[in-house]
């Protein structure tokens, strides 16, 4: 009973989080441009994978030493935000840009939240904060669009996190880090050094994939094909929702060690659901809310089909993060992240759009085949 407790509150809490953010982001496509849109996606995308390089504290990391009671979570915090700075001023550099330093530092600190409240399994007030922060971001970001123009967005999403940096920042002053016992911590970091960098890379190039292709597609096709494959992308975030809520209950469990077995049949057979549905009725969405988009339709049923395989590969990925298996998800990520990019690289250039479609597909099969394969080995 417990256990359905817990997971109705992650669920609403990520369910309504998920839908706040994905009714944002299309009511936002249906004022910009399809090349605005794209322009957005690609700038958020370079704040997303800064976060990334930034993220040795990323929540998966948090959760698993907090259930175990490790006692990493401050020096991970310091760390984090230390590689963070120097990212920022690396970003700034770069782009001449203080809306895309503000909203890397904010989801930095939403990432290191997720963890510790997961983790210490306070999941009413994980709801609370991060329903919050969506509602913020809606508001904020749609008023300064208004007030602004094209140039608030960006910095409507990044003020949405402040008041989760300031939460942040008072852990730190409640429970300090003691730098007399400096050389413990490191000690102990020492000790846990391979599952927090196999973690970390994991992580890393997971958010490579993730955002790195929005940066390849710019140059390659122009921000056109961007809007329509980001606008695609978002309506495959919705269809993979309820996968992705669940990788945080499962991992909450198969690090404590209890038996999912039949809530992971029930993930995949609810996602299998959702993929036809999104082949069927996708399509009949853009067309209708979205005509500015309708090139979208062609490579809607394709990432549709997506869903499955990464369903699988959250249900296994859980399951090795879990047993402390780190190394297992690290290179099945980078297989996922080589082999998308790359094919994005070619059948992009070669197809366009629906070349893009297809290189998120096939990357998707070969990245839960191996975590499949990889698990039966292991077992056996």
């Amino acid at each position: 009973m417990a256990i359905l407790k817990n997971f109705g509150t992650i669920a609403i809490s990520d369910i309504a989080s998920a839908s706040i953010s994905s009714v944002f982001w299309l009511y936002l496509a249906s004022l910009l441009t399809v090349s605005n849109f794209g322009e957005i996606q690609f700038f958020i995308s370079i704040a997303g994978f800064a976060v990334g390089v930034s993220l040795l504290a990323n929540g998966n990391t948090v959760i698993v030493y907090e259930i175990k009671q490790r006692g990493l979570r401050k020096i991970l915090f310091l760390l984090t935000l230390v590689i963070g700075v120097i990212v920022s001023v690396a970003l700034f550099i770069l782009y001449s840009r203080l809306d895309i330093i503000f909203l890397t530092v904010g989801m930095i600190f939403a990432e290191m939240i997720s963890g510790y409240l997961l983790g210490k399994k306070l999941f009413v007030r994980y709801s609370i904060i991060f329903i919050s922060q969506k509602l913020l971001m809606a508001i904020l970001t749609v008023g300064l669009y208004f007030f602004m123009g094209f140039e608030g967005i960006i910095y409507g999403i990044a003020i949405s996190y402040i008041p989760i940096c300031v939460i942040i920042i008072r852990s730190f002053k409640d429970t300090s880090l003691n730098f007399l016992l400096l050389k413990e911590n490191f000690l102990l970091l020492k000790e846990n050094f391979r599952f927090i960098i196999n973690n970390y890379g994991s992580r890393l190039i997971s958010q490579s994939r993730k955002d790195l292709d929005k940066i390849i597609i710019m140059p390659i096709l122009g921000f056109e094909i961007l809007g329509e494959f980001a606008l695609s992308v978002q309506v495959y975030m919705f269809m993979i929702l309820f996968a992705s809520l669940s990788f945080k209950f499962l991992l909450l469990n198969d690090a404590a060690g209890k038996n999912t077995i039949k809530f992971k049949v029930g993930i995949l057979s609810v996602s299998i659901i959702i993929s036809i549905l999104g082949i069927i009725i996708g399509p009949e969405i853009i067309t209708t809310f979205f005509p500015k988009f309708v090139n979208s339709v062609e490579i809607i049923p394709i990432l549709s089909l997506a869903v499955i395989p990464n369903t699988i590969a959250v249900i296994f990925s859980s399951k090795f993060l879990g047993d402390e298996k780190s190394k297992f998800p690290l290179i099945g990520t980078i297989i996922h992240a080589v082999s998308y990019l790359s094919m994005v690289v070619f059948l992009g250039s070669a197809y366009g759009l629906y070349g893009l479609g297809v290189s998120f597909l096939i990357s998707s099969i070969i990245y839960s085949s191996y975590l499949v394969i990889t698990y039966q080995i292991q077992k056996k």
